[in-house]
C-alpha cells in the first residue's frame, strides 16, 4: 500500500505580509490617491496629515492636547514618548489606509493599533463628532500603554471593558443615546448581567459605557485606572472585584439596580398611540431599519436595512403595508459601490416622485446615484470629485439641482450641484458642522443643522446642534427656532412651507417636534416614544416628510432593534405639559456648556511641522517556536521566529521568517518587501524553502527458520527551492484586479531511503538502516505569470453565501523546465429562498507543454477529497477500473496534470432554518447538500496520460470554531458497482 506525507519545513507563515496578489481570491483595498503626509508635532503627539486637511488638523491637535490633559489625570498615567496619530480627511480616505489590511466599513470610525500604538481615524461629520472619536481612541492608547507596563495586553481585555471604558471617558456620562438602549433593555426585561457582557449579543459600547458610569459613580473616578493597574489572576470581572472589594454578583446586582432606576426616570408612554409600525424586525425588515424616505405622495418608502442579514441594502416598500416592492441596491455584491453612507445619510425623492437620489462612494469618489422610480434602475451617476463624501441629498423643487452636506478637508459644508452642467456651488465654507439639508417648497431657502450658533472654535467648545436656513441666492445664514437645552436635528419642511418637523432630545429622550415658523416661538411635541426617535447614532437622520402629502415616518429604537413607524393621521401632540415647549433663535455660548470653558494651553500656531520620512522600524516580532518529533523518516528538531519592519503609515512593509534545525533541509528563510504607497502594490520576495514528500510501503515476509517479519520501506524525497520574484498588483476596483509576477526558482533534490524490520508477532524492531539515493536532477527555471481576479463574495459563518468570484491565470516557466499552467476558476452564490444558498463552482487547472508531467514540479492536487468528496485522500482508480474493482493499483493524485471539476452545493445555517433567517446561533453551524464531479488527467510510468472521472453526492455540516472551520461529510461515491457511504472530516471553509 502506498502512502504519501508532506512535511512543511517553514513553520512561520508570513500571513501579515501577504499582498492581495498573493491571495487566490479576496477583495481589494484600493489606494485611489497618493498623498504626501507631513507631521504636526505637539507636546505629547505626532500627528500625521496631508495638505487637504491642514486647517482641520490644527483644531484636532488642540483637541488631542486637551484630551491628554484630561485622560492623563483621570488614568494617572503619562506617555513616555509622543503618541502617533494618523488623521484622514474623510472616511473614504481612511478606508484606503495601508496601516491595516482589513477592509474598513462605514461602522468603523477609527482604530488603535495594538502593536505599534498608532491611533488612526478620519474626520467625522463635524468637529464635535471628531472630538468624541479622537477622545475614544486616545483612551485606547492610554489603555494599551498602561496594560503593557503592567504585564498584559489590551487585546486580552473583553470589548465591554476596553470599548465601554473608552466610550465613558470620552463622553463623561451616560449620554442620551446610551440611555435609550438602557430604557429599552429595562422595559423589555432583558438588561444583561455583568457576566453576560462577554457575549457579542450585548453591544459593548453602550452597555460597557453604562457599566463604567455606574462604577465611577459608586467607587470613584479612579476605578478605571485601578482596574487596569491591578495585578490579579483571572478575567476582567476579577479585576473589578479586586479593586472594589465586591463580588461579581454584588457588582452585577448593583449595576442592574442603578440602570433600572435611571431608565425609569425618563419612561412615560409606550409609543405614540396613533402611530403604526411599517417595517420592523418581525414585519418585512431586519433588526436595523433606518433612513426612511417617503415619496412625495406618501405611498412609497425607501429605507436602508440589513433584512437579508449580510449587508446594509436599499429597499423600496409600500408605505402603508410595508411590503417590499424591490431591492434597489445590494451593497454587498454590487461592484460599483464602496459605501452608501448609511450612518450619516438618507436618500431623497424628487418632488415629482420620479427619481430618487442616494449618496454613495464609488471607486473612491463621492457620487450621487440616481434611480428611476418606481422601476428602480440606475439612470444616472453624478460624480462630485470636489468633495470627499456626500450626506443627505435634497432636491430643489424644480428638479434641476441637488443640495447636500459635503465633507471636504475634515469640514462639513453645504453644496448644490446643477444636474445639467455638473457645476458645483459651495453654500457655506468654514469649520462649523453644516448637516442634513432640506430644500424649502418655494426653492428660496434650505433648512439645515449646524453648531455655528452654539460653538466656539477659538475656545474649542462644542454646543448643541441647532436649526438654521441658508438663502440659496445670497448664501446668508439665519437661525431657526431651536431648543437651547437639547440637540435639534433632521429638519423637514411641511408641504406649505409654514411649519417644520425636527428631532430634539429634550428631557433626555429624542422625539419629533413641529414648529410654526411664523408662530410665537413654541414647538409642539408630536411623538412620545419612550426609547427614542433615532437612527443608528444620535446624529443620524431619523424622519421623513412626504413633500406633497405631508405624511411623516420615522425610525425608532424598540425591543433591541430599529423600526420604521408612521406618524398618526391626527398628528396628535404628546400628553401633558410636554406638548408645548418654548424655542429660541439666540443663545449665549455659556448656556450650552455643562461645565466651564477650557481653552487648550497650546495654540495651534505654536506646534512645529516637518515632512514625513518613510523610514522602516521594527513593528512586530512573531511568536518564536520549537518543535521536535520522529517517525518513519527519522527525528527532527526545528526552531523559528519572524519579525516585521514597516513605516508609520504602513506604506512599506518588510517581513522575514527564519527556521533552523539539525539538518540543512531544516533551514528555511523567506523575506517579503511590499510597497503600497500608490494604487500599484509592488514588492519582492525571496528565500530558501525546503519541502519534502514521502512514500511508504509495508511488506510481510515469511522466514523459513524464524518468526515472520514486517519490513517497512520509506523513501523521503526532499527539495530545496532557492527563489526570488517580483510582484505587482493593480486594482481596478474593490472587486477586480490584475496580478503580475516574474522571477526564478533553483531546485535541488535529495532522496533518503529508510528501512525498518519488525517482528511480526511482537512488533519489536529487529533491524533499521538508512541509505542515501540519487535524487532527481536539479532544475533552474525562470517564472512569469499573470492573473485577472474578480470577487464580490459575501461570507457567512463558514463559506460564501452571496456574490460571484472568478480567477483566470496563466503561469509559465522556462529554462530547465518548460511548462504553462492555466487556471480558470468560476464560482457563483445565489440565495433564491432565504436562508438557502446555491453555490456552484467550475474549475480547470492544467499544465501544458514539454515538461507538464515532470516529477520535479510540485503537485497541484494533494488530496482528492478537496475536489470530489468521498474518495481516499491521495488515490485515484486507474484507467479501466471502477471505484470498487479489486486488484487495481491506485494512481497517486499528485501526478495530476490537468483537472476539470464541477461542484454544486445547497448550504444553509442550521439555526436559521426554523425562522428562515441567516442566523447561525451561538455555535455557527452550516448544513450542506452537495454533488461533486471531477476529471483527473494523470501520467504513470507504465502508461501514457489517462483520465479518471469521479462523482459523488452527500451531505455534511461545517462548524466555525473560533475562526477555524471544520467540515464533516457523509459522501456516497457514484460508480459501477457503487460503494457505500463514507464518512470524512476536513479542515477548510466552503469553496
Amino acid at each position: 500500500m502506498l502512502q504519501r506525507a508532506v512535511f512543511a519545513a517553514l513553520g512561520v507563515l508570513l500571513v501579515a505580509a501577504s499582498p492581495a496578489n498573493a491571495q487566490y481570491f479576496g477583495r481589494n483595498k484600493v489606494q485611489y490617491d497618493r498623498r504626501d503626509f507631513r507631521i504636526l508635532q505637539t507636546p505629547h503627539f505626532e500627528i500625521y496629515y496631508y495638505a487637504e486637511e491642514r486647517d482641520a488638523v490644527k483644531q484636532a491637535a488642540r483637541m488631542a492636547e486637551r484630551w491628554y490633559a484630561k485622560l492623563s489625570e483621570a488614568l494617572d498615567h503619562k506617555f513616555d514618548r509622543r503618541q502617533p496619530i494618523i488623521l484622514y480627511a474623510s472616511h473614504g480616505h481612511f478606508a484606503q489606509t495601508s496601516i491595516t489590511p482589513v477592509l474598513l466599513g462605514d461602522g468603523i470610525g477609527g482604530f488603535t493599533d495594538h502593536q505599534a500604538g498608532r491611533v488612526v481615524l478620519p474626520f467625522a461629520a463635524g468637529l464635535t463628532e471628531t472630538n468624541h472619536v479622537l477622545g475614544h481612541e486616545l483612551v485606547h492608547a492610554f489603555q494599551r500603554d498602561i496594560l503593557r507596563k503592567h504585564g498584559t495586553s489590551l487585546a486580552m481585555m473583553p470589548l465591554w471593558f476596553a470599548e465601554g471604558m473608552a466610550e465613558y471617558l470620552s463622553v463623561g456620562r451616560i449620554d442620551h443615546n446610551t440611555a435609550m438602549w438602557l430604557r429599552d433593555a429595562v422595559n423589555a426585561d432583558h438588561l444583561p448581567r455583568l457576566e453576560d457582557l462577554n457575549n457579542a449579543r450585548w453591544f459593548p459600547y453602550r452597555y460597557g459605557q453604562a457599566l463604567w458610569a455606574f462604577l465611577s459613580e459608586k467607587y470613584g473616578e479612579s476605578i478605571a485606572a485601578q482596574a487596569m493597574k491591578v495585578r490579579v489572576k483571572g478575567n476582567a470581572i476579577a479585576r473589578l472585584s479586586a479593586v472594589t472589594g465586591d463580588s461579581s454578583e454584588e457588582l452585577s446586582r448593583g449595576w442592574r439596580d442603578a440602570m433600572t432606576r435611571l431608565a425609569k426616570e425618563t419612561t412615560r408612554a409606550e409609543m405614540t398611540p396613533t402611530d403604526r409600525s411599517i417595517v420592523s424586525s418581525t414585519h418585512n425588515g431586519g433588526r436595523l431599519n433606518v433612513a426612511p424616505s417617503l415619496s412625495p405622495d406618501g405611498t412609497q418608502l425607501v429605507f436602508l436595512s440589513e433584512r437579508d442579514g449580510y449587508s446594509i441594502d436599499v429597499y423600496l416598500a409600500d408605505a402603508q403595508s410595508g411590503a417590499i416592492i424591490r431591492k434597489l441596491l445590494s451593497t454587498a455584491t454590487d461592484p460599483r459601490v464602496d459605501s452608501i453612507q448609511f450612518i450619516e445619510s438618507a436618500g431623497a425623492w424628487d418632488r415629482a416622485g420620479k427619481q430618487f437620489a442616494l449618496a454613495t462612494v464609488q471607486d473612491g469618489t463621492a457620487t450621487l446615484m440616481v434611480f428611476d422610480m418606481p422601476g428602480g434602475s440606475v439612470v444616472r451617476q453624478i460624480p462630485i470629485p470636489d468633495v470627499d463624501e456626500i450626506f443627505t441629498p435634497t432636491w430643489s423643487p424644480d428638479g434641476t439641482r441637488i443640495a447636500f452636506s459635503g465633507l471636504k478637508g475634515g469640514a462639513t459644508d453645504l453644496y448644490a450641484v446643477t444636474l445639467d452642467s455638473g457645476a458645483l456651488r459651495s453654500l457655506t465654507s468654514d469649520l462649523y458642522a453644516d448637516l442634513q439639508p432640506d430644500w424649502s417648497p418655494d426653492g428660496s431657502r434650505i433648512a439645515f443643522v449646524t453648531d455655528r450658533f452654539s460653538s466656539s472654535l477659538e475656545a474649542l467648545v462644542f454646543g448643541n446642534y441647532r436649526l438654521a436656513t441658508v438663502d440659496v441666492a445670497s448664501g446668508s445664514v439665519a437661525p431657526l427656532p431651536s431648543f437651547e437645552d437639547a440637540k435639534n436635528i433632521d429638519p423637514h419642511w411641511t408641504p406649505d412651507g409654514r411649519s417644520m418637523y425636527f428631532v430634539a432630545d429634550r428631557h433626555g429622550v429624542s422625539n419629533i417636534y413641529r414648529v410654526e415658523l411664523d408662530g410665537g416661538g413654541e414647538a409642539t411635541q408630536v411623538t412620545d416614544v419612550q426609547t427614542g426617535v433615532s437612527g443608528i447614532t444620535a446624529l443620524s437622520p431619523a424622519i421623513s416628510v412626504a413633500s406633497k402629502a405631508g405624511a411623516v415616518v420615522y425610525a425608532a429604537y424598540r425591543d433591541g432593534a430599529y423600526e420604521i413607524r408612521a406618524l398618526g393621521a391626527n398628528d396628535a401632540p404628546a400628553r401633558g405639559d410636554a406638548a408645548k415647549a418654548p424655542l429660541t433663535t439666540t443663545q449665549p455660548l455659556s448656556s450650552v456648556m455643562a461645565g466651564p470653558i477650557v481653552t487648550p494651553e497650546s495654540p495651534a500656531g505654536t506646534f512645529s511641522e516637518r515632512p514625513y520620512a518613510r523610514k522602516l522600524s521594527l513593528v512586530s516580532i512573531g511568536q518564536p517556536y520549537v518543535s521536535a518529533g520522529g517517525g518513519a523518516f527519522g527525528s527532527f528538531v526545528r526552531a523559528g521566529v519572524s519579525f516585521g519592519l514597516g513605516d508609520m503609515l504602513g506604506q512599506q512593509q518588510f517581513e522575514t521568517a527564519v527556521q533552523v534545525g539539525k539538518d540543512l533541509m531544516d533551514f528555511a528563510v523567506q523575506s517579503v518587501y511590499l510597497n503600497r504607497r500608490s494604487r500599484w502594490t509592488w514588492g519582492a520576495m525571496g528565500g530558501q524553502i525546503p519541502t519534502a514528500t514521502g512514500t511508504s510501503r509495508t511488506i510481510t515476509e515469511a522466514a523459513s527458520t524464524a518468526t515472520p517479519t514486517i519490513r517497512r520501506e520509506s523513501v523521503l524525497s526532499e527539495q530545496i527551492h532557492r527563489e526570488a520574484s517580483a510582484l505587482f498588483m493593480y486594482p481596478f476596483s474593490r472587486s477586480r484586479r490584475i496580478e503580475l509576477s516574474a522571477g526564478f526558482d533553483a531546485i535541488g533534490f535529495r532522496t533518503i531511503a529508510f528501512t525498518n524490520v519488525y517482528n511480526a508477532g511482537s512488533g519489536r524492531l529487529i533491524e533499521e538502516s538508512q541509505e542515501r539515493r540519487p535524487g532527481l536532477p536539479p532544475a533552474t527555471m525562470g517564472l512569469a505569470g499573470a492573473a485577472l481576479v474578480f470577487d464580490t463574495a459575501v461570507h457567512g459563518a463558514a463559506s460564501p453565501v452571496l456574490g460571484e468570484r472568478y480567477r483566470l491565470g496563466l503561469a509559465t516557466t522556462y529554462g530547465d523546465l518548460r511548462v504553462a499552467t492555466l487556471v480558470a476558476d468560476y464560482r457563483k452564490y445565489v440565495m433564491p429562498i432565504r436562508p438557502f444558498t446555491i453555490a456552484m463552482r467550475v474549475q480547470h487547472v492544467g499544465r501544458y507543454g514539454r515538461d507538464a508531467s515532470d516529477p520535479r514540479l510540485l503537485p497541484f492536487v494533494w488530496y482528492v477529497q478537496d475536489t470530489v468528496r468521498g474518495f481516499d485522500g491521495r488515490q485515484l482508480p486507474p484507467h479501466g477500473c471502477s471505484v470498487a474493482t479489486v486488484g487495481c493499483e491506485a494512481i497517486d493524485a499528485a501526478t495530476t496534470e490537468r483537472l476539470l471539476a464541477a461542484n454544486f452545493e445547497v448550504r444553509f445555517p442550521l439555526a436559521g432554518l426554523l425562522h428562515r433567517t441567516p442566523s447561525y446561533g451561538r455555535l455557527p453551524l452550516e448544513g450542506l447538500i452537495f454533488s461533486d464531479t471531477g476529471a483527473f488527467w494523470t501520467s504513470t510510468p507504465a502508461s501514457a496520460r489517462v483520465q479518471t472521472l469521479l462523482r459523488s453526492v452527500g451531505a455534511g455540516v461545517r462548524v466555525n470554531a473560533g475562526g477555524l472551520i471544520f467540515e464533516f461529510d457523509a459522501a456516497h461515491p457514484l460508480g459501477s458497482p457503487a460503494r457505500g457511504w463514507r464518512l470524512s472530516a476536513n479542515f477548510r471553509p466552503g469553496f
